[in-house]
């Protein structure tokens, strides 16, 4: 099979668009990520924040495949500070999964000096799927869901868990932070100037009041009166209805192995449920092997994995 790439005409890129607006709205629905009115509003900021200028825009790669002379599909890479960005492929799984296309792509990342390729892959994304499957790919992070919430689950009366207070907030806050910015290193996506700045940034963001920012709950769990974890959660709208999100969950490491992750798993979950949220999501890194096997055997299902490739 001969593969080969080329770019999409101009005249081409209004239809191009319109297809791939609808096709990213399907998968983004199918997979969970983006339910019901939410896929389309997602979809069309979206593309106006990849694509500003339209098949002008300098980081934009729209590329037509052809197989065997006969057109296959489309490819869109995003190309900027030597990095690749595989945004979108519409092909059937055999031309998306086959060698030729990936090497083709290769042959571009290399000639434009790229060090690193990332694909962010919904669940029900097959031609991404197919395209980086067994080619080295590792999961940097995980979105994932858990719908709807589950009824009450077992508590442990040992484990009190309990309003962060005042004073105890500021160094949580600041652990928190450095905490976060060694897992975007660790992720293997960030440098250590660029993962402090990018944690201070979603810091502020998160919290532009810091404890009193509405939407926020922070939470201690304790066991006798010390302290053996911590839960951050945020509200969140998802197709016009309350969502909770785990933002931050962490057990010390001196109490770790004992359980206590699924005792702040299950306090998140109640205090969703109590803020009218009928899912819960969160964000774990793919390095957080044990985090994600309490998570998936909690009942959350992934929704969404960014992979990586080093060149």
């Amino acid at each position: 099979m001969s593969v080969r790439l080329a770019p999409l005409p101009a005249d081409r890129f209004d239809a191009w668009r319109a297809a791939t607006r609808e096709r990213l709205i399907a998968v983004l629905r199918e997979s969970g990520r983006r339910p019901g009115a939410d896929a389309p509003a997602y979809a069309d900021a979206f593309l106006e924040e990849l694509l500003p200028v339209g098949a002008a825009t300098p980081t934009a790669r729209l590329l037509v495949i052809s197989q065997d002379g006969a057109e296959a599909g489309t490819v869109w890479l995003g190309v900027n500070a030597g990095k690749m960005f595989l945004v979108s492929v519409d092909a059937g799984e055999a031309v998306a999964g086959s060698d030729e296309l990936f090497d083709a792509i290769l042959a571009i990342a290399q000639g434009e000096g790229v060090r690193r390729i990332s694909a962010g892959v919904l669940s029900a994304d097959r031609a991404v799927r197919s395209l980086i499957e067994g080619r080295g790919f590792t999961v940097s992070s995980i979105q994932m869901l858990l719908e709807p919430l589950p009824d009450e689950r077992e508590t442990v009366p040992d484990v009190v868990v309990a309003p962060m207070t005042p004073g105890r907030f500021p160094s949580y806050a600041a652990h928190a932070e450095a905490a976060f910015a060694v897992d975007l290193v660790d992720s293997g996506r960030y440098t250590a100037e660029e993962a402090e700045a990018e944690s201070h940034r979603q810091m502020l963001m998160e919290l532009p009041d810091g404890l009193r920012t509405e939407g926020q709950s922070f939470f201690t769990a304790s066991v006798g009166g010390e302290e053996v974890g911590t839960l951050w959660i945020g509200m969140r709208e998802r197709d016009g209805r309350p969502h909770a999100f785990v933002l931050d969950i962490e057990v010390a490491e001196e109490h770790r192995r004992r359980g206590y992750g699924r005792v702040l798993m299950h306090a998140a979950e109640r205090e969703g449920r109590a803020l009218g949220a009928e899912s819960i999501g969160l964000h774990v890194f793919g390095f957080n092997t044990g985090a994600i096997d309490l998570y998936e055997r909690l009942g959350y299902r992934r929704i969404e994995e960014t992979c990586v490739l080093d060149l």
